[in-house]
């Protein structure tokens, strides 16, 4: 089994929690003044008050804390033998649609996701259009010198699994690393659950593939698990109060809901539920990449 390094989501996950706290607080009055789609800037830490800063650091460090390696969790799809599915990714066009930061900064940890799904199957082609997404994401967010530095490397190493592994896991490092530095905070919750729900997304359509053995349990707990980090995402996102973050955490709510009647234990992932659940989530992730 290839070995992969859980800092890819770490990063994804500070990167988006240092963007994400700037969300809070005061991004309700910023995002009513504007309309509904334009880009708007993303508000200094500093914005938000003490006490709502120390609660939002806090729950995003229990959700990182509880983060599997996306890498690792793609990894196994791969080794199990999940079939590729290229119909399952957000579309590279999509990106074109996004104006608002929000959408932005979710679809960048949406086409993360995507892009560890591609490069472990070997679409090469895939790879570079989905990479190309992402360096013009994070040119509209402000973070494209990171990108700049990895785009050589990149594409020098597109045939070499391990090597573009390791390029796109030192990428986001550094994204986490320049987030930081110019403290930047909600933009990171909203990249945390674009990835996050991208993840469950694509485990759960693949399962339903899968017919399960005794040598594949273990995945089918490793799902199951996943599905258990949407909570800790929800209790991050009760501290925010712009609409964007609002009206995911309502959609989070009543899939979780629903989920948890469904979906009591790994032994629950029948084909039958397995259905159901997925018809669940893909609603919520639909209106996450529209």
């Amino acid at each position: 089994m290839l070995k992969v390094n859980s800092t890819f989501f770490s990063a994804i996950g500070l990167s988006m929690a240092i963007i994400g706290l700037s969300a809070c607080g005061n991004s309700s009055e910023n995002k009513s003044a504007a309309p509904k789609d334009s880009v708007v800037a993303a508000p200094k830490t500093d914005s938000v008050n003490t006490t709502k800063k120390k609660a939002i650091e806090y729950k995003f460090a229990t959700v990182e804390a509880n983060f599997p390696s996306p890498f690792e969790i793609v990894n196994d799809l791969y080794n199990y033998q999940a079939p590729y599915r290229k119909d399952l990714l957000n579309p590279a066009s999509n990106a074109d649609k996004y104006i608002s930061l929000f959408k932005k900064e979710v679809g960048f940890g949406v086409y993360g996701i995507d892009m560890a799904y591609i490069n472990f199957y070997g679409q090469n082609q895939e790879m570079l259009n989905y990479y190309s997404v992402i360096q013009k994401l994070s040119r509209d967010l402000n973070m494209d010198k990171v990108f700049d530095m990895y785009i050589d490397r990149f594409k020098a190493s597109a045939n070499n699994k391990d090597s573009v592994i390791t390029i796109i896991d030192n990428v986001f490092n550094e994204t986490d690393k320049y987030l930081r530095k110019n403290d930047r905070i909600p933009a990171a919750s909203h990249l945390l659950a674009g990835a996050l729900i991208e993840l469950n997304y694509l485990s759960l359509n693949l399962l339903k593939d899968l017919k399960k053995t005794p040598e594949n349990a273990p995945f089918f707990e490793k799902v199951f698990s996943e599905n258990l980090y949407i909570y800790h995402l929800i209790k991050l996102y009760e501290e925010y109060t712009d609409k964007d973050s609002k009206e995911l955490l309502a959609s989070l709510k009543d899939y979780r809901k629903s989920y948890d009647e469904i979906i009591k234990n790994s032994a629950d992932l029948t084909p039958e539920n397995i259905a159901k659940a997925t018809a669940l989530l893909n609603k919520v992730r639909a209106g996450m990449i529209k």
